[in-house]
């Protein structure tokens, strides 16, 4: 339909210094918005169908293990891909990273991090070092491929599906803590500021400690101290094993030597690096680190002092919940003199371990524990959970 501009009413004698009035079709206006309404939906459905090609990919993907270090070191750099971004911070940057290569999609973690600097502290090649020292222990997360390019090093790591020990211990504590009653829920939280806090059972606990404490093991017998043992260092494999992971703060000592610098996070530091000991620490700060870790993965939130790292009485108060068994060994960890605290070893030793069968755990054919919330935490998906959410 065409539509002509109107105009008022006049005489013949004014129609002279008039404008020409332009007709235009109100069709052809609307050609244009049409045309970039349909390429933005077929740009957005190129994009959702990519998606979902995406993740049919990577729940196709299998996670990498030891057998697979070989194809992951000769992969190039266009046979990566990156799934996921895990986190980044000023000097690095890890991401979840699918892999092509001749048996198959391999899934791992992709850490970028920049080389030593003036402004940047932290030396990737002592991390690189560390890796390739204990590639051989399966309660560390292991390095599959380093490139070492002129500005950052990528290293390829292993995945852990579950994510870190930080998050399950945040969704225990989330779901075990509900009354089950949202409105008294939303109370308690938003108008009392009342938190309420649940940790892992003690079995739990157990299972998850004496696998950090065979990390600690395995990596100061070869002379390291890790000095961040924390519980999103803590990662759960796909075999819901406890791994060990970052080395980036991990420092070799020569026999009898110790470590003088200010490393760590200070809540989970031991007091003899918080306080500046002057005699230095050794390996048994890690123990220390570990004797924290355990109190918050029981007790769902960490003792009040541990923000000095010292409690000013002669012996530690613990929870009524904790058993005597687990005080005990908790008192040992805990121990204010870094000489009276027990190492990895001897830690295993302790009878809160009595009903864990060690021969078992160190040959991860024992039954890993399976919370209920372990399953919300799983990074990417798998293919089974993709036929389900698809029928």
């Amino acid at each position: 339909m065409t539509t002509v501009g109107l105009v008022p009413p006049c005489s013949p004698g004014n129609l002279q210094g008039l404008a020409t009035v332009e007709v235009c079709d109100v069709g052809d206006q609307n050609l244009e918005p049409r045309a970039i309404r349909r390429s933005l939906e077929d740009s957005a459905k190129a994009r959702r169908a990519a998606s979902v090609q995406e993740v049919a990919s990577t729940s196709r993907a299998r996670v990498a293990c030891a057998t697979d270090r070989d194809l992951l070191a000769s992969a190039l750099k266009a046979d990566i891909r990156s799934v996921k971004v895990l986190g980044e911070g000023a000097f690095g940057l890890v991401d979840l990273v699918r892999v092509h290569t001749s048996a198959g999609q391999l899934l791992c973690v992709r850490k970028k991090l920049l080389k030593a600097s003036e402004s940047n502290n932290n030396d990737p090649a002592k991390e690189v070092e560390a890796l390739e020292a204990l590639r051989d222990s399966c309660f560390l997360t292991q390095l599959w491929s380093c490139v070492v390019g002129l500005y950052d090093y990528t290293l390829l790591l292993e995945y852990c599906p579950y994510g870190s020990l930080e998050g399950l211990l945040r969704e225990v504590s989330c779901r075990r803590s509900a009354t089950g009653n949202a409105c008294l829920d939303f109370m308690l939280a938003s108008l009392l500021r009342f938190e309420r806090r649940a940790g892992l059972s003690e079995d739990e606990a157990r299972f998850y400690t004496a696998c950090v404490l065979i990390a600690l093991e395995d990596l100061h017998a070869r002379g390291y101290v890790h000095r961040d043992v924390k519980p999103s260092n803590c990662m759960l494999a796909e075999s819901r094993y406890l791994k060990l992971g970052d080395l980036g703060l991990a420092k070799h000592l020569e026999a009898g030597t110790k470590a003088y610098s200010h490393a760590g996070t200070p809540l989970y530091m031991a007091p003899e690096i918080v306080h500046g000991n002057k005699g230095g620490y050794s390996f048994s700060a890690d123990i220390w680190s570990v004797g924290i870790m355990l109190w918050e993965m029981v007790d769902g939130a960490l003792p009040k002092w541990a923000a000095v790292s010292w409690y000013w009485t002669k012996t530690l108060h613990c929870p009524d919940k904790f058993s005597p068994e687990l005080k005990d060994f908790l008192c040992r960890m805990l121990d204010k003199s870094p000489r009276d605290r027990p190492t990895a070893t001897e830690a295993l030793c302790h009878r809160w371990f009595r009903e864990l069968d060690m021969a078992a755990l160190r040959a991860q054919t024992l039954p890993a524990p399976e919370p209920a919330e372990l399953e919300t935490l799983l990074i990417h998906t798998r293919g089974s959970d993709t036929g389900k959410r698809n029928s």
